[in-house]
C-alpha cells in the first residue's frame, strides 16, 4: 500500500518546495531521501506542487514580462547560451515552459494563443533563432509542463484506464465504459459504471474511477467538487483509486460523505463481495415415453 501519513507527506512537501535546481535533480534527490516510495509516487507529489506554486505565482511574474524579457535578451546577446531561459526558469522555480510562454506571449504579442501553443510544440517556427534555440533547450529538458509532458501524462492516465478495465474483466465485474455512458447521453462520467453493484468491505461500490497520480488533500477535494460528487449523486456510492497513493488523511475527510471510498490499487477479490444469481431448476416437459413408463411401474 502507498498511503502517506500527514507528517511524511509535509517532510516532501517542504523539501520539494526548498528545492532550487531542475525538477527532475529534484526527484533523483527524493528517491535517494524517501527510498520507501515509488518514484511514480514521489513525481506526481512534486508535479502536484509545482502546479500549485505555478497557480499561485503566475500573474506575478506575469506582470514582469517586460523586464524577463530584456534581461533575457541582455544574457543572450552577451552568451549566446542556449540554457538562458531554463536557468531563469530555476532562479524563478517555475517549469521552463512556463517562462518561454509568458516570454513569448510578450515578445509576439500580435500572435494568437493558438500560434504560440505552435511555437512552443516547434521552436523552428520562432522567428528569432537563439530564442528558439532556448526554447527548443526547455521543450526537451522539462519534465513538468509543456507539450511532451502533458503527452506523456495523458498516455500514463490511458494506460491505467486500460488496466483497469482489464483487472474488472479478469475479477468478473459487468460494467459500462465512458464510451458507453456517453452514447446514452451522459456528459460527466466515471471511468467504470457498474452494471452489477459489488461490495467493498461492506460498501456498495456502483463506479470507479481512475487516477494516474497521487492524492493530496487540495487536489481530492478538488475532484470531488468537480466529479466525483455527481458521480454520487446519480449513480450512488462508488470509489476512486489514486494508483501513485495518497495522503493518509483524504480517506476520511467529510467532503467524501457516503459517496465516495479511496484506495490505493485494485480492490483485493477477499475485500470484494459480489452479487449472485440463484437460478431455479429447469424442469423438462414429460414426453409420452416418460408417461408410458410411469404407467407401466405402477
Amino acid at each position: 500500500m502507498v498511503v502517506v501519513s500527514v507528517q511524511r507527506f509535509t517532510e516532501i512537501q517542504n523539501f520539494i518546495r526548498n528545492y532550487h535546481g531542475l525538477f527532475v535533480d529534484c526527484n533523483l534527490e527524493l528517491e535517494a531521501k524517501f527510498p520507501e516510495y515509488s518514484a511514480d509516487t514521489l513525481g506526481s507529489i512534486t508535479a502536484k506542487e509545482v502546479v500549485q506554486r505555478v497557480k499561485t505565482n503566475h500573474a506575478k511574474i506575469s506582470a514582469k514580462a517586460q523586464s524577463l524579457l530584456k534581461e533575457y535578451q541582455t544574457t543572450a546577446r552577451q552568451t549566446l547560451a542556449s540554457d538562458v531561459l531554463q536557468k531563469m526558469a530555476i532562479e524563478l522555480q517555475i517549469p521552463s515552459m512556463v517562462l518561454c510562454r509568458i516570454l513569448l506571449a510578450k515578445m509576439y504579442h500580435e500572435s494568437s494563443k493558438q500560434e504560440i501553443n505552435e511555437m512552443l510544440r516547434m521552436p523552428d517556427l520562432i522567428p528569432d533563432s537563439l530564442l528558439a534555440v532556448n526554447v527548443s533547450y526547455c521543450l526537451y529538458s522539462e519534465t513538468m509542463d509543456g507539450p511532451i509532458t502533458d503527452l506523456v501524462r495523458r498516455f500514463i492516465g490511458e494506460e491505467y484506464e486500460v488496466r483497469l478495465k482489464k483487472m474488472a474483466r479478469d475479477t468478473g465485474m459487468i460494467f459500462y465504459d465512458e464510451g458507453d455512458l456517453r452514447r446514452t447521453g451522459y456528459d460527466k462520467t466515471p471511468d467504470l459504471k457498474m452494471a452489477v453493484p459489488f461490495m467493498y468491505r461492506g460498501q456498495t461500490i456502483n463506479w470507479i474511477e481512475s487516477k494516474a497520480s497521487f492524492g493530496d488533500m487540495e487536489s481530492h477535494k478538488r475532484y470531488v467538487k468537480d466529479q466525483l460528487s455527481s458521480y454520487g449523486n446519480r449513480f450512488g456510492p462508488g470509489m476512486v483509486i489514486y494508483w501513485f497513493g495518497y495522503v493518509e488523511s483524504i480517506s476520511d475527510c467529510p467532503e467524501n460523505g457516503n459517496y465516495v471510498t479511496v484506495i490505493d490499487g485494485f480492490p483485493s477479490k477477499d475485500d470484494m463481495d459480489f452479487l449472485t444469481f440463484n437460478l431455479p431448476a429447469i424442469v423438462e416437459e414429460p414426453t409420452d415415453e416418460s408417461i408410458n413408463e410411469r404407467i407401466v411401474n405402477t
